[in-house]
């Protein structure tokens, strides 16, 4: 990107973005006497960033070679073409092919070295362009860059009451809490955990977890969730969606998690993000406002595990794939996947690194948004492949069937890893509100925001459709996937509030 457009692009000023911030955390308010600057777009031209997903190149391929899951271990800068790599290794290589194995090695602990919004040169460091990352302390530097009920009916009645006993592992942590509007007589939303909850942490929180713990939530919190099927998987397994709110909202919000495999710990987030919203849904407030207030105008319709069926095969392997086709279909991927030299790991360890759906298609390079340029795995494969046709799997039909069933004020997307916000797409037609989101969602998480350079992405679509929805893909963890526990109390505080703070964006806009 030349120096002069940059500076083109430039619409607000440090100073300014500084005093927001420090306004903001010196009222505990993310909507505290903040002005939402004109956002800018990060720097992005053949930028690559740990743990993208979202990007032009996937996150497991580099110009020049193929990845390669083995048994060793890498080290290297990350530098041109740098890529995410499995769960025990987050090395990148300058050029040729990643490898992941069963060693690791990372640069600086695991986190991600390349800033948002920025390009990498060959020795690794960032080089932050316009609408630059963060301060050294984590905190980001600010830029800001639309009814009826659909689906299927409900299907989960009442079930068993909850999972007796246990304490939340949840500290309350960070976050911006509601210290200055607190509703009389109630609570802060984020000031205390759920008593006696029913999501459990669990570092392998399952299929089978979920829609037992969506028929417990039924149960014991009523009218205030509407839990509806969307669709079916290629093995069989319901695809689910439950509302948070009136389902009769004027306004309408959608958040998705586990649409990668392996990335598995996004549909416990969103979980628990559900649990929270029902348990202070009559007693609880954001932003001085009461959740049954913002909830009676907006509806949150979260999808927690889009990909069940790679789920399932990231985390118990070949044996929870039900049908026997899909079994040596997911066999022939293998044998495609070491022929094509992409992959010299045992079976059982390339299971683990899967992040497509049950036939071999990653699902977010599925949607039609510059679906045809794809250049990825020519095959099925655990990564990279693009399907046959956009829209081809059954699980990105039921979302676009989804969101084209009513009007959106706005998308949510969960992935791992980055700890980025990816919040633009080439012909964006919601820029400015994805873009003043992204502000907001900077604050309150301590992410960094990134344009998006990739293609087949569900944001991408959704920005670009004839009837766009401004929208966000949140990057979460600081390691490589499938994420260890250890990380999930970070990301919980940094995240437990998002869908109440796009919520109340939707319902003031």
């Amino acid at each position: 990107m030349a120096i002069n457009k940059m500076k083109k692009n430039r619409r607000y000023l440090l100073t300014g973005a500084l005093v927001a911030v420090m306004a903001a955390a010196s009222s505990g308010s993310v909507y505290a006497t903040m002005e939402i600057p004109a956002f800018e777009a990060p720097a992005q031209e053949g930028a690559e960033t740990l743990g993208q997903e979202d990007s032009g190149q996937p996150a497991d391929s580099v110009p020049g070679g193929s990845p390669v899951i083995g048994a060793g271990s890498s080290g290297g800068g990350a530098g041109e073409g740098s890529s995410v790599v499995g769960a025990e290794s987050s090395s990148a290589v300058e050029s040729g092919s990643p490898v992941i194995g069963a060693g690791s090695s990372s640069t600086g602990g695991g986190s991600p070295v390349i800033g948002a919004g920025s390009s990498s040169t060959g020795g690794g460091s960032p080089v932050i362009g316009a609408g630059s990352s963060s301060t050294g302390g984590g905190s980001p530097v600010i830029g800001a860059g639309s009814s009826s009920t659909g689906g299927g009916s409900p299907v989960i009645g009442a079930g068993s009451g909850n999972t007796g006993g246990g304490s939340e592992m949840i500290s309350s942590g960070q976050g911006l809490p509601d210290t200055g509007g607190a509703v009389p007589g109630g609570i802060d939303y984020f000031s205390e955990p759920v008593a006696n909850p029913v999501v459990a942490v669990a570092e392998k929180y399952s299929y089978e977890n979920m829609v037992s713990d969506l028929e417990k939530l039924k149960s014991r919190y009523g009218g205030h969730i509407q839990v509806n099927v969307i669709g079916t998987s290629h093995d069989g397994r319901n695809l689910y969606e439950a509302v948070l709110g009136n389902p009769n909202a004027e306004k309408h919000v959608l958040i998705h998690a586990g649409i990668h495999a392996r990335e598995y710990m996004t549909p416990l987030l969103v979980m628990k993000q559900l649990e929270y919203g029902l348990e202070f849904y009559d007693r609880g407030s954001y932003g001085g406002q009461p959740l049954s207030g913002i909830l009676q105008q907006v509806a949150v319709h979260f999808i927690p595990m889009v990909n069940p069926d790679g789920i399932a095969l990231s985390q118990f392997g070949l044996d929870a794939i039900r049908s026997e086709q899909l079994r040596q279909e997911i066999q022939q991927c293998y044998a495609s996947d070491v022929a094509l030299g992409r992959t010299s790991a045992a079976f059982d360890r390339y299971l683990m690194y899967w992040k497509a759906n049950a036939k071999g298609v990653d699902l977010n390079q599925n949607f039609p948004a510059g679906w045809e340029v794809i250049v990825g795995s020519p095959a099925p494969s655990y990564s990279s492949y693009k399907g046959t046709s956009p829209l081809s799997e059954p699980e990105t039909q039921a979302l676009a069937n989804l969101v084209n069933g009513r009007r959106w004020s706005a998308t949510v997307s969960y992935h791992s890893m980055g700890n980025i916000i990816y919040w633009d797409y080439e012909g964006n037609r919601v820029q400015q509100a994805s873009g003043e989101i992204t502000s907001l969602l900077e604050l309150s998480t301590g992410y960094r925001a990134a344009g998006s350079s990739g293609h087949g992405g569900f944001k991408d679509w959704t920005q670009i459709k004839e009837d766009p929805i401004p929208g966000v893909t949140i990057e979460t963890g600081s390691v490589a996937c499938p994420l260890p526990l250890s990380e999930y109390e970070d990301i919980w505080n940094r995240n437990k509030m998002v869908w109440a703070l796009v919520a109340r964006y939707a319902m003031e806009h």
